[in-house]
């Protein structure tokens, strides 16, 4: 799995709750847990999503670049 977006150490310190969100490359909702803290509008839980949709286009794009590299490398040798 890849953590994107995880909080820092002072703010795991701080928080009395998380939001965790997984998003595949299509930007569709896998996850979406929230555990603890304080209550969450929709409009709050749809900011968090909007930022997981453009973190998952980055690093979809990421990895896609390195995928092709790696095909690149490798030479397939047919007989």
């Amino acid at each position: 799995s890849l953590a994107v977006l995880d909080p820092t150490h002072l703010e795991q310190q701080l928080c009395t709750g998380t939001l965790t969100l997984a998003l595949n490359a299509q930007s569709e909702i896998c996850v979406l847990s929230k555990q603890g803290g304080a209550p969450l509008s929709a409009d709050d839980v749809m900011m968090a999503v909007q930022v997981g949709v453009e973190r998952v286009k980055e690093v979809d794009e990421v990895v896609v670049r390195a995928l092709e590299q790696e095909r690149k490398r490798r030479v397939v040798e047919v007989r």
